[in-house]
């Protein structure tokens, strides 16, 4: 019986159906490639597809179906039906997309396959007319010096060679519809291109479909956990050892000049790192580690290379594979903490527009006062951060074109129903200070006493008042006469003032609203997210560490015993939305921190999420009686966040 301590290793079984599925690949790809086109026009069109196909049947079909009765392994007419068929509907009980995390591996498996080869232009026929004269120039890899020339004659010797270069001749209409002719006698007799072989074909696919067999089989042994997308830490030696060989050899084919040996060899690395690691963009981290290790391999190469010692097949041996060994080996190690890096790398590239980022990172600010200027130019940019939801795959939009309602409901209820993650969220609300339309919500101890709470302050008559249209038409009266006053302490520019609860939209003073048992828990599931983002400072901490942080300063989430009225999470609850703000504050700090140093620069962040409430009229005992509900857009979850450096006034010295 497989159990998830070993599910992660193959049995031969299953490297059997793994092997089985890369050879049907290998031999249905090799088969049916067109050997005019190149390379990598041939993995785009013709071996995307079959892989596609693969990679669903080994995650979510049946992979069992192609064991004989006599056990043994043989050819599955499906399989190579789908392979022909770019338009087939695949029916194997998975969602109706791959994950953003198998389509990233997929992706990057392909990419490394398309670098396999060199572009070969040397054997694709290039015709050029020579510049001023009737003489026709066709490189071509067959001739010895590189060049043969065609003036009419076939075999010209090379007095005639010499004659057609150095002598010019009049573009006569004879001489271009030659040209033309022989440019035309090329195209109807193409040259084939170099194509990938079937052996080093195998090797990539039967690496790529272990993969997903360990996924697999770690899927089948605990179906109630979430999909294990990096099994790197599962890999035994032997298949480690196959993976530099496939970097070895594609480096050496690669690579004509020791120009290209640094460039090369990071490229292909990095390629092999996004497709073990199920990730679609690389951390810094990891580009700093491979930038090391091609670096040292040049180092040990080149002294080899000048003393005549080696040749680059017996140096990639001899120093190039140990080192992309310790490597892999790294990447075993230390797994978890590198992909949750690149994972944050796509975050930030996805919420921060690269321009923006691309100058905070390279900018020297002279003192506060210049930060503060810079802030302020930038401060629309700042100020509207956009953040996906958390329970969203995709980047922006619906992974797959899928129901937004379906997905959302449950993500947040795997979230809910998680005992570990709603009890570390309790613990993280119960240090933060929470109002309701400026009531203090008590601490909680509990998901239901948390929405017994919200349910007493939402339906009380002082939050019922607020939210009277009555009301609201009197506020706003009497808010023409007051000077305004900004509350939000969050802001050195001065935001608007969000005392004003009302939307000011209703007309009809008959009207009471009650707010509707839904609503609460909504707002209760909202907050256990809102807490768990909050706490350790969240995504709003990572784009501050990212914008402001460096390589001499540390960003470090402030702490202090003074409370604040307004509270650090707002729940403001209007006619037509409620809105959940959740404020922090962050130091930065020279580095070495000094445990008695001062921050350089604080910096206040608010993110911001609209839940949009749609009205559902009810008749009551007394009067018509106005039911709050969410109302569920393409827009649900998403949230603002908003940076601004905190309020600084200059001292004037005497």
């Amino acid at each position: 019986m497989t159990t998830p301590s070993n599910a992660g290793t193959l049995t031969a079984a299953a490297s059997g159906e793994a092997r089985f599925f890369a050879n049907s690949v290998a031999s249905w790809y090799l088969a049916t490639l067109d050997p005019y086109a190149p390379h990598t026009q041939n993995v785009e069109s013709r071996l995307r597809h079959p892989v596609h196909v693969v990679t669903r049947r080994i995650l979510y079909g049946n992979i069992h179906a192609t064991e004989a009765a006599d056990g043994s392994l043989h050819g599955d007419d499906d399989l190579e039906a789908l392979f022909n068929d770019d338009d087939a509907e695949i029916k194997d009980g998975g969602p109706e997309t791959l994950t953003r995390r198998s389509a990233a591996r997929m992706e990057a498996f392909l990419a490394s396959c398309s670098v396999a080869l060199r572009e070969d232009i040397g054997n694709i026929e290039n015709v050029i007319p020579a510049k001023g004269s009737g003489v026709v120039v066709s490189r071509s890899s067959s001739n010895s010096s590189g060049t043969k020339l065609r003036n009419g004659v076939e075999n010209a010797g090379k007095d005639d060679v010499k004659k057609g270069l150095s002598e010019k001749q009049p573009e006569t209409p004879s001489n271009v519809r030659r040209a033309r002719a022989m440019s035309s006698s090329s195209a109807k007799n193409p040259r084939t291109c170099r194509q990938i072989d079937h052996g080093d074909l195998m090797l990539r696919l039967d690496l790529y479909c272990r993969t997903l067999r360990r996924i697999r089989s770690l899927m089948d042994a605990n179906p109630e956990k979430q999909i294990e997308d990096c099994v790197i830490q599962y890999e035994p030696k032997k298949t480690i050892r196959a993976r530099v060989q496939v970097i070895v050899q594609t480096f050496l084919r690669n690579v004509d000049c020791v120009r290209d040996v640094h460039t090369t060899l990071m490229n292909l690395i990095l390629r092999a790192t996004l497709e073990v690691l199920a990730v679609e963009v690389w951390c810094d981290d990891l580009k700093s580690v491979v930038d090391r290790l091609t670096s040292e391999y040049e180092h040990k190469v080149s002294f080899a290379s000048l003393a005549f010692l080696s040749s680059p097949d017996k140096s990639a041996d001899t120093h190039l594979a140990p080192l992309l060994t310790k490597y892999f080996e790294y990447l075993q190690s230390n797994y978890k903490s590198l992909t949750a890096e690149c994972e944050l790398e796509r975050m930030l590239r996805t919420i921060i527009d690269a321009d923006l980022r691309q100058f905070f990172k390279n900018a020297t600010f002279h003192s506060v006062g210049h930060i503060l200027d810079v802030c302020r130019s930038y401060r629309e940019s700042l100020d509207n951060i956009a953040l996906p939801p958390p329970w969203k795959e995709g980047v922006f939009g619906m992974v797959g074109g899928g129901d937004v309602t379906v997905e959302m409901d449950e993500a947040i209820s795997r979230y809910v129903n998680n005992a570990t993650l709603v009890k570390q969220a309790l613990r993280d609300l119960r240090r933060e200070v929470i109002t309701v339309n400026g009531q203090v919500l008590p601490p909680a101890h509990s998901s239901m006493e948390l929405a017994e709470y919200l349910g007493q302050i939402l339906n009380s008559n002082q939050l019922t008042n607020s939210l009277s249209p009555r009301k609201s038409i009197q506020r706003k009266v009497s808010k023409k006469k007051s000077k305004k006053k900004f509350s939000n302490y969050t802001s050195d520019f001065g935001l608007e003032d969000e005392s004003d609860f009302a939307s000011g939209g209703e007309t009809d003073n008959s009207v009471a609203s009650k707010i509707d048992v839904g609503i609460v828990d909504v707002l209760t599931r909202r907050l256990l997210i809102a807490a768990s983002r909050t706490g350790a400072g969240g995504d709003a901490y990572f784009v501050v560490r990212d914008l402001f942080g460096g390589d001499e300063v540390e960003v470090v989430p402030h702490h202090s015993s003074k409370q604040h009225s307004q509270g650090t999470i707002e729940i403001i609850v209007k006619l037509s939305s409620v809105i959940i703000k959740s404020h922090a504050k962050f130091d930065i700090f020279p580095k070495p921190i000094v445990s008695d140093s001062d921050a350089l620069i604080q910096f206040h962040t608010t993110t911001t999420e609209t839940i949009s409430l749609q009205h559902d009229r009810a008749r009551g005992d007394d009067a018509t009686v106005t039911v709050l509900k969410e109302k569920k857009t393409n827009m649900s979850g998403w949230r603002t966040l908003a940076i601004r450096p905190a309020y600084y006034e200059r001292v004037i010295h005497q």
